[in-house]
């Protein structure tokens, strides 16, 4: 797969630490849609069995460290680098990347505007479901303790709108992966909070993600 490189436009103030958090969240969700986007994204329907082989579901650990195993499931020529970045308003970073992904995170960042306050409290109400199924876990210790069936429904329900408000296509892939939707709602919502993050940026007019900015 060529890469291309692609430019995100920059524009207000930025601080040192808008620099960090904007690189690292945007690589976290270049890396999961490469991924996990099997639908979307052609080159990724290869790597999501390796992938989710290689991470031990619901460990202990935390969710973000997945991040690092999607990384190193990333082909080298697909790792984004920095060509060149300009700060002024407007300013710009040119990455050399994978074009198919750098254009489904511009859609998804897309449709994540267009109804946050929706994505959000889906994602609210999916996270209170597992949340207080964690309780129920760490009161019985009974780590195995799965949802009851009227909570299923909802759980189910919940996950799916969170994937449409996130422009995730690939649910149904990811489950027959996981074979556990618990898994899949816990991935998908550690996705919204990344997503949720660098649409900050867009918000607060310091980013914008064109469809088609290519060289």
């Amino acid at each position: 797969m060529n890469n291309k490189t692609y430019r995100i436009l920059l524009g207000g103030k930025w601080s040192l630490e808008d620099l960090m958090v904007f690189s690292r969240i945007y690589f976290q969700n270049y890396s999961f849609l490469y991924c996990l986007e099997t639908r979307a994204i052609g080159i990724s329907s290869d790597k999501i069995a390796p992938v989710l082989n290689d991470y031990e579901l619901r460990s202990g650990s935390h969710y973000a460290s997945i991040y690092e195993i999607f990384r190193n499931h990333i082909d080298k020529i697909d790792l984004p680098q920095i060509k060149s970045i300009q700060y002024a308003s407007p300013g710009w970073l040119d990455l050399a990347l994978n074009p198919e992904v750098a254009t489904q995170f511009a859609k998804v960042i897309g449709i994540y505007l267009g109804t946050p306050v929706a994505v959000a409290q889906t994602y609210k109400h999916l996270h209170k479901i597992y949340t207080d199924l964690d309780k129920r876990r760490k009161k019985t210790k009974i780590q195995s303790l799965k949802l009851q069936r009227t909570e299923i429904a909802e759980a189910n329900k919940l996950t799916k709108e969170l994937a449409k408000g996130l422009g995730f296509e690939s649910l149904e892939e990811l489950d027959l992966h996981t074979k556990d939707q618990e898994e899949s709602a816990r991935l998908l919502m550690a996705h919204c909070r990344r997503i949720k993050k660098i649409a900050k940026f867009v918000q607060s007019n310091k980013a914008s993600f064109p469809l088609n900015l290519y060289d």
